[in-house]
């Protein structure tokens, strides 16, 4: 018999080191109609999932509404099928679709058994060249979302979160606008026929194909790219220049009389993904508040008790970003809860971070990121943000690999720029 001999529990193993993180560019093909597909293959599953990614977010759209309005309404009813029918021809096939919609992009996800999808196939293309946007869908959907509305905007959550939209990018941009209570009689058919003519029909997209992929899902994706029109990868749809108008105005105060919460957001226009302090001040912003263990969760919620949840974050847009705390108070505790934001982001500023917070923030990040790479279809939700933001699948990658090298000293450094809460707009909505 063996001997069995049992590690030395009393001596601390050696950590392990990171990993590089291996990721490659998905294969890219082109299809008969010049629609690029882009492949993402994974052979252990009976699924796939197809993406179709249109230039057709709400920073295209005339009026407010008009692009979520065209993008929820897509399989509500075509020429050949009605809302019933594209539901219950899902449902048999066990298939899913999610309709997708950001400031920049637009568009439809599709869950299916692959060996489903030469029937799945034809009943996408359908929607994004027969849909007619019945009269009668319109009405109701422009119903349930004013309903929708009235009940939010009475949410200090919910009117802190439009508020502050306006407030950093602007009002009058194109990633400022917001619905208003209004907005919702001025909805036409008409409108969402236009719409869906130039950034549906008439535009080029792209495909993105995750799970397994095998010969005869990419004859039946060539075929289906023979019934659309053809189109031309070249092609861009016209684009409004004034993503961002800046307002002028550091700090707005929005009272709700007998709120029992205040909703804070502190923030700013920040830098793009391809700048080359992103990567570190993604990390540092995990430091802050990207996390659970992050210091304002810390400080606000375990010390203070003044919130249950408090959060940072860096929401990146094709042409602009912004850095933005977010959270709700007790109304009562509102200024103080302000003030412990600032004192926390200036402590950044001035005192270097540990050694081991730092360590502690890097095997957080590198396991999230891990995580996130973690198989096909969770490879492709990451390559669609990185197609959205012009930026290469490799950026991930390297971006990873440079925040596993940042020091304390570097971390000073950029939360001196990036940091200061002198710089951030505020946005309180309640009592103060």
């Amino acid at each position: 018999m063996s001997k069995i001999i049992h590690p030395d529990r009393t001596i601390m193993p050696q950590p392990a080191g990171f990993e590089k993180l291996n990721i490659a560019d998905p294969e890219k093909i082109v299809l008969d109609n010049k629609l690029p597909a882009y492949i993402i293959p994974g052979e252990n599953q009976e699924v796939t999932r197809l993406d179709l990614v249109f230039d057709a977010g709400t920073s295209f759209q005339k009026i407010k509404l008009q692009a979520s309005a065209v993008n929820d309404l897509l399989g509500e009813g075509t020429r050949n099928h009605s809302s019933f029918q594209i539901a219950e021809m899902l449902d048999f096939y066990g298939a899913y679709a999610d309709y997708f919609l950001t400031k920049d992009t637009a568009g439809i996800t599709l869950y299916g058994l692959t060996k489903y999808y030469d029937r799945l196939l034809p009943l996408m293309a359908e929607l994004i060249t027969e849909a007619v946007f019945p009269e009668e869908e319109l009405s109701i959907y422009t119903d349930r979302k004013r309903q929708e509305y009235q009940v939010n905007i009475q949410k200090v959550r919910y009117k802190a979160s439009q508020a502050f939209n306006k407030l950093i990018f602007g009002e009058k941009s194109a990633y400022g606008q917001v619905p208003e209570a209004d907005d919702f009689g001025k909805l036409t058919r008409e409108n969402l026929i236009d719409f869906y003519r130039h950034h549906y029909y008439d535009a080029g997209f792209y495909i993105i194909l995750s799970g397994k992929i095998d010969e005869p899902l990419l004859q039946n994706l060539n075929r289906m790219s023979g019934s659309l029109p053809q189109k031309n990868s070249t092609k861009k749809v016209a684009v409004r220049k004034d993503f961002v108008i800046p307002e002028p105005r550091q700090q707005k105060l929005i009272e709700k009389e007998g709120a029992l919460q205040s909703a804070l957001r502190l923030g700013t226009l920040s830098i793009s993904r391809r700048h080359p302090d992103y990567p570190g001040l993604n990390l540092l912003n995990t430091v802050l508040g990207g996390y659970f263990g992050s210091r304002l969760m810390s400080s606000i919620r375990e010390e203070k008790g003044y919130t249950y949840g408090i959060f940072s974050a860096i929401q990146n847009h094709r042409h602009a970003s912004m850095f933005a705390v977010a959270t709700e108070v007790n109304a009562k505790y509102t200024a103080e809860a302000l003030q412990e934001i600032k004192h926390q982001m200036r402590r950044l500023c001035e005192e270097k971070i540990s050694e081991t917070e730092l360590n502690t923030v890097k095997n957080y990040t590198y396991g999230t990121y891990l995580s996130n790479f973690d198989g096909p279809v969770r490879l492709a939700e990451r390559f669609k943000k990185s197609a959205e933001l012009a930026i290469p699948f490799s950026f991930y990658k390297e971006s990873l690999e440079q925040m596993m090298q940042l020091t304390p000293n570097d971390m000073l450094v950029l939360a001196g720029k990036y940091m200061n809460p002198d710089n951030m707009k505020t946005l309180v909505v309640g009592n103060i």
